[in-house]
């Protein structure tokens, strides 16, 4: 009932700022979110709505940052859960945001494949997003993407005001492999990224643009306005963000069976070791992406 609560709890006061321009830049930005009334969950998204008795959903908390706070502070730690917070200043941990799902599609697909080679698909978690230019369009979304050993994958999230993290869980999907809409297999997550990479190029709220929202994130933005058409250029999703948090270990002594190879195979898996190839081939992209931008 309380899982994300209890997990963001120590998140709010875990980074403090100490450098005297970060504390103004907090501080402006405090302000201009005062002016403009809005509430993203503090300055980093940790902090959880106010719950109400009479509605189960906001005591499980429906907040999509601060729901995706809870999943890496559970399964990353919260030194990792707070790397991000602009408290770090110049330090803080950035994301992936040249290219629309580019740069994601190519991390999975060479992890995947090496998933399929060795036996072993590395189990790691994703820190997503997806934003506009109007903050307050009501649009933007943040969620939690978790890679299986299995080489399935998790796709964890709320919405404010719609739906909690266990609501979501319990969705039953017939077009997933699963039976499930948030456990998705590769090819499953490779075509909810071409609707996210659709919704970056629409010019109009169109019935396929609404149900590609609704597929990806469970909301009916057209019935939430009441059947009119309230979109506008500013609200189309332009960018698109992303960073691998950590690799969620595995318990001690898990085994993971291989039948190519004929027999068990340890899948006990070293997070602290980096994946060069697929490391490399990301920042090779990354770099001839920014480069396409500047020039362009």
């Amino acid at each position: 009932m309380a899982f994300v609560r209890e997990m963001t709890e120590p998140l709010h006061s875990k980074t403090k700022a100490t450098d005297k321009v970060v504390k103004k830049v907090l501080k402006q930005y405090e302000i201009q979110r005062s002016i403009s009334h809005i509430d993203y969950g503090g300055v980093d998204g940790h902090v959880a709505e106010s719950g109400d008795l009479r509605d189960l959903e906001t005591i499980r908390v429906t907040r999509c940052t601060t729901t995706r706070s809870a999943i890496t502070a559970y399964m990353c730690g919260a030194d990792i859960a707070t790397n991000h917070d602009m408290a770090h200043g110049v330090d803080r941990k950035m994301g992936y945001n040249i290219g629309g799902t580019k740069s994601f599609r190519i991390y999975l697909t060479c992890l995947y494949r090496k998933g399929i080679s060795n036996g072993n698909h590395r189990r790691s978690v994703y820190r997503l997003g997806i934003g506009c230019k109007d903050e307050m369009a009501g649009y933007s979304h943040a969620f939690s993407i978790v890679a299986q050993l299995d080489g399935t994958f998790f796709w964890l999230q709320s919405f404010i005001s719609h739906y909690s993290l266990a609501t979501w869980m319990k969705k039953t999907s017939r077009s997933n492999k699963s039976g499930l809409a948030g456990h998705l297999t590769f090819d499953e997550l490779l075509v909810k990224l071409d609707k996210i990479d659709r919704l970056m190029r629409i010019d109009d709220w169109t019935a396929q643009a609404n149900q590609d929202y609704l597929d990806l994130f469970n909301v009916d933005k057209t019935l939430e306005n009441g059947g009119q058409n309230k979109w506008k250029i500013d609200h189309r999703l332009d960018h698109f963000s992303w960073d691998e948090a950590c690799q969620y270990p595995l318990p001690d002594g898990y085994k993971l069976e291989n039948k190519e190879q004929g027999g068990d195979v340890d899948a006990q898996i070293d997070i602290t070791q980096e994946n060069d190839e697929c490391s490399t081939l990301l920042g090779f992209m990354s770099e001839i992406m920014y480069g396409d931008l500047i020039a362009n």
